[in-house]
């Protein structure tokens, strides 16, 4: 078959893996020129181990995997250690996960991608029409054209343009979790944090992130929907900055000197993507375009991989691309709505909404000696 994929970050690349190996045809867009270098730490876990183990790259993933320790060790605004969460151990059930940066997951999936798939960077789909038996797409950039695909699979995440054409606006499936957070992938200055260290005051939460070479630092903080472009990174400063005033919680000012100054700052909302499917026609999405699971449920990654596979395996077994279509949507509903439920959990640990929650937070998972 001739399949386009939307997208060149986790979901993406592991379709095109996948499916190229398969000997489909795939044409791969991708909107930005290149991939964004930098910083924070993905999981990959459960059955997405088993996808890298299927693609050769496990042993990739082990070997960059990142030096420190899996754990989150809460302080109070002096920087005072009360609690500390091992979330492989205390909340996944699963110690054989791997924690890895994002840009080195990515380039190890790119690595992985058969020389015969057509990769265009700096190209994205500007339209496309679904005519039965194929879909017409309007592929825009330096080269526009008009292709027919007999597939199209929409990988581009959680503002996915490919859901947007063929299933309606965003607002019809993603689910606001009441939460913003921002993203700076490398600090400037020393924060003096060599492990996960983590800050909370009802409405907010500072994590820096040490790994001994770099720190990172993840900022959330609660609000309702605020209309914003996810694109205007001037508004993400203003937004953080306020979100973060006066000096009297932990690293305060320092940390709106890094907003101020971060060359590489990432913002948005906080949601999941709930659909009642994730195909229509002769188009799907995987990975957060389809089902994101939100910040808080540290099941990103693996999904995104895992639902490739799912589709991957779905085109091989089936006889027609709806039969197939189908048995993908079948295969991963439990696995979705699993994941969405962990953001939930995920939420009351690292974002505690009451002093009291943070004191029963502490005390849950007090100081291991």
């Amino acid at each position: 078959m001739h399949i386009l994929i939307s997208g060149g970050s986790v979901a993406g690349l592991t379709a095109a893996a996948l499916l190229g190996r398969a000997g489909h045809a795939v044409t791969l867009v991708e909107r930005s020129t290149s991939p964004r270098q930098g910083g924070v730490a993905v999981d990959v876990r459960g059955t997405a181990l088993d996808v890298a183990r299927s693609l050769g790259v496990y042993e990739h993933l082990i070997a960059n995997r990142v030096t420190y320790e899996d754990r989150f060790v809460f302080v109070d605004r002096d920087g005072t250690p009360h609690a500390v969460v091992e979330p492989n151990a205390d909340v996944y059930d699963s110690p054989g996960d791997i924690e890895i940066s994002r840009d080195r997951v990515v380039g190890i999936l790119a690595d992985a991608v058969p020389d015969g798939v057509t990769k265009l960077h700096g190209y994205w789909i500007g339209d496309l029409q679904d005519e039965g038996s194929h879909v017409t797409v309007g592929i825009q950039g330096p080269d526009p054209r008009r292709e027919r695909f007999d597939l199209v699979i929409g990988a581009d995440g959680l503002h996915s343009n490919v859901r947007r054409l063929a299933f309606g606006a965003k607002e019809r499936f993603a689910r606001h979790l009441g939460l913003y957070v921002g993203v700076i992938r490398s600090c400037s200055t020393d924060l003096g944090v060599s492990d996960t260290t983590v800050y909370n005051e009802p409405g907010r939460m500072v994590m820096v992130r040490g790994n001994g070479d770099e720190q990172s630092l993840i900022l959330g903080y609660r609000s309702s929907v605020v209309d914003y472009d996810y694109r205007d990174v001037d508004a993400h400063r203003a937004m953080l900055t306020a979100a973060f005033p006066g000096d009297a919680g932990w690293r305060f000012r320092e940390i709106r000197d890094e907003i101020a100054s971060s060359p590489d700052l990432y913002f948005d909302a906080v949601s999941q993507v709930v659909m009642p499917s994730w195909t229509t026609g002769r188009v799907a999405l995987v990975g957060d375009a389809g089902y994101c699971a939100s910040f808080f449920s540290g099941m990103g990654t693996s999904l995104a991989m895992t639902g490739a596979a799912a589709l991957a395996r779905a085109l091989h077994a089936e006889a027609t691309v709806p039969q197939a279509l189908a048995t993908y949507c079948t295969a991963m509903r439990p696995v979705v709505d699993a994941a969405h439920a962990l953001a939930g959990e995920g939420a009351k640990i690292l974002f505690p909404t009451t002093d009291d929650d943070i004191a029963r937070r502490n005390r849950r998972y007090t100081l291991k000696v």
